[in-house]
């Protein structure tokens, strides 16, 4: 794959730009993410994440794959991003999270 540029998204909160540039958020990482994540509901949020088994064989041991698949971005129901982090194993803790989701106690 070549070296591409991405832009970053354009529907994200305030909130979201000031965790992504202080936890170093690559902006091509998150144009990857956002073109070829999966997304999971949990907690109550659209959880985005790399899970390398569903990209196309010519991507999955790229260098942007490796390093985007440390990365969960967190959306509204309708699409704004609102945070993101970072997890050794991202996709395993998403699955975790929607998996073993318990409604609240009143």
């Amino acid at each position: 794959m070549a070296n591409v540029m991405f832009a970053p998204t354009a529907d994200a909160t305030v909130h979201y730009r000031v965790r992504a540039a202080e936890r170093a958020l690559d902006p091509d990482v998150e144009s990857f993410l956002m073109l070829w994540g999966t997304e999971i509901w949990a907690a109550d949020a659209r959880q985005i994440a790399l899970f390398r088994k569903h990209l196309p064989e010519d991507l999955r041991d790229t260098p942007i794959a490796r390093r985007a698949e440390e990365w969960i971005l967190v959306a509204a129901p309708n699409g704004t991003l609102m945070t993101c982090y970072q997890r050794r194993n991202a996709w395993r803790f998403i699955t975790r999270k929607a998996q073993h989701r318990r409604p609240r106690r009143r």
